[in-house]
């Protein structure tokens, strides 16, 4: 698809990114062929396909049928729930909630890496990419690498005074909060209490530039990922910009917490 630029330049339309369930379904499709001890180039032969076809198809960039997945699940011999499992993926494009955990963090930090900006809300927990790794441990999830892509963080004031690991482990996170954001590509925002009411919740949005963006919610274990773009607005047009503090007054109260909170001597004598 192209659209008009300058006068005698057509420019091309920006790809959409793979669809959570294309990519999720590319990576299991991969996966059931090296388990059939199968190169790409053998799969092509048996189904009279190219081989750029099972390759676009591997890496999500090319959107597969539900019979194109019945026929690769025949020549790799899955049967069962796991072939229903499969099929459903390629039938289903709406929301879709992730119930394994591995394959969603998988996804996830995929997207992180190809997308130009994210922006993290944390109403209950420090967002992941800003958690250290003992605080990482504490609430169940793997360490993650922030990078230095543009990251915008939203954090509300009870994640900063809920307790978290014991004492030292929350120190040290609020401490690596005020450290990450003295980077140039960070913007970390804190709601404070005085903001009464906002619309929260725990998620990330990834922005690709031209492509468009996704959201992942997270819930106990699960994670679901919207890409349509109505289900994507209200997240893009957040309000919380209005009652978050700057920059600036959030990392002062970030300090204060810190410096309200026990020091190691306190602790030693308790």
């Amino acid at each position: 698809m192209t659209c008009q630029g300058a006068p005698g330049r057509v420019l091309a339309m920006p790809k959409p990114k793979p669809t959570p369930q294309a990519r999720a379904l590319a990576e299991a499709l991969r996966v059931a062929r090296k388990a059939a001890r199968l190169a790409a180039t053998e799969v092509a032969d048996k189904l009279a396909w190219s081989q750029s076809t099972i390759s676009r198809i591997e890496t999500g960039l090319r959107a597969a049928s539900a019979e194109e997945v019945s026929a690769l699940l025949a020549v790799y011999q899955v049967t069962g729930d796991r072939r229903e499992a499969l099929l459903s993926l390629a039938r289903d494009n709406g929301p879709w909630w992730f119930a394994d955990l591995a394959a969603q963090r998988e996804t996830l930090a995929q997207y992180e890496k190809e997308a130009i900006k994210i922006v993290a809300f944390g109403t209950t927990l420090v967002p992941d990419l800003l958690r250290t790794p003992a605080y990482a441990r504490v609430v169940g999830s793997s360490g993650a690498v922030l990078g230095q892509k543009k990251f915008v963080g939203y954090i509300d004031e009870a994640v900063l005074r809920r307790q978290i690991g014991g004492p030292q482990v929350m120190t040290h996170q609020l401490r690596h909060l005020v450290s990450i954001a003295e980077r140039p590509t960070v913007e970390l925002r804190v709601i404070p209490f005085a903001a009464g009411a906002y619309p929260g919740g725990d998620y990330v949005l990834l922005e690709f530039g031209p492509a468009r963006p996704l959201v992942h919610l997270r819930h106990r274990g699960t994670g679901l990922f919207l890409h349509r773009p109505g289900d994507v607005a209200p997240y893009v047009q957040s309000t919380v910009d209005a009652v978050a503090l700057d920059p600036a007054r959030s990392v002062r109260l970030i300090e204060s917490v810190v410096e309200a909170r026990p020091q190691r001597g306190d602790l030693l004598r308790q």
